[in-house]
């Protein structure tokens, strides 16, 4: 594949089967879009009281400037009144513990369990790189992906096994179980975007903005736009540096 401005982008088998798989996850969800857990429309993301639970990375602020100035910056020229992540707030979600839901659908023993889980499992693990190429529009957001490892695939898998080992299953629908994807989202929609803003996130739709490394993940209570006052990091884990 060309990256934009010419830069040849080689992504392994693996990496070009994930890409292709969520390419078919746009198309089905244009149509369908019960196939997989999406956000709904929220009129005002920094007052919505839907709080979920996840395990984040969050993204370095290099790798946020270059998203803000390359991907976001051009969207919001278009729309400005669609709600677009700030750059600590852009991250990728390794694990969904509970969606959003008010009042939440996790209990305090829930967010016990849950730092008892990521704290045996996570420090063996080396730290897993990504990278950060191509838009994927979604039925009420844009979103960038994050091409993964076998290694990653196989953690997460892990993961969310011993997340349902310890009586907390994960209640987020997945379009497949063929393979993990692994994205961080950009814009949410407020109401339902233009057609030059849609025209413009297929433009960008195989942008290349980098590759980024997580060297560690946090357990975070949230709501749906990751908004700064609605976010708490309950906790924080580092994957082992070895």
């Amino acid at each position: 594949m060309i990256c934009q401005y010419g830069t040849m982008c080689i992504m392994t088998l693996f990496q070009r089967t994930q890409l292709d798989l969520m390419r078919q996850m746009e198309l089905t969800l244009a149509s369908d879009s019960n196939t997989s857990t999406i956000v709904p429309f929220q009129a005002d993301y920094a007052t919505d009281n839907q709080m979920c639970l996840s395990v984040n990375a969050f993204l370095s602020r290099a790798i946020g400037l270059s998203i803000q100035t390359k991907l976001i910056d051009p969207l919001r020229q278009i729309d400005p009144t669609q709600y677009y992540y700030s750059n600590g707030s852009l991250h990728i979600t390794f694990h969904s513990v509970r969606i959003i839901h008010n009042p939440p659908s996790y209990t305090d023993l829930d967010i016990k369990n849950s730092k008892q889980l990521l704290a045996k499992f996570v420090p063996p693990e080396r730290p897993f790189p990504f990278v950060l190429q191509g838009v994927l529009s979604m039925p009420t957001s844009v979103s960038l992906i994050a091409l993964v490892t076998p290694e990653y695939d196989q953690f997460i898998r892990r993961l969310r096994h011993e997340f349902i080992s310890s009586g907390i299953p994960d209640d987020k629908k997945y379009f497949t179980d063929k393979m993990v994807f692994a994205n961080t989202t950009i814009c949410r929609y407020t109401h339902k975007p233009s057609q030059e803003f849609l025209e413009k996130v297929a433009e960008l739709k195989n942008l290349f903005i980098g590759e980024y490394t997580a060297e560690k993940v946090c357990l975070v209570e949230t709501n749906a736009g990751a908004y700064p006052s609605k976010t708490t990091v309950l906790a924080e884990y580092r994957f082992s540096q070895i």
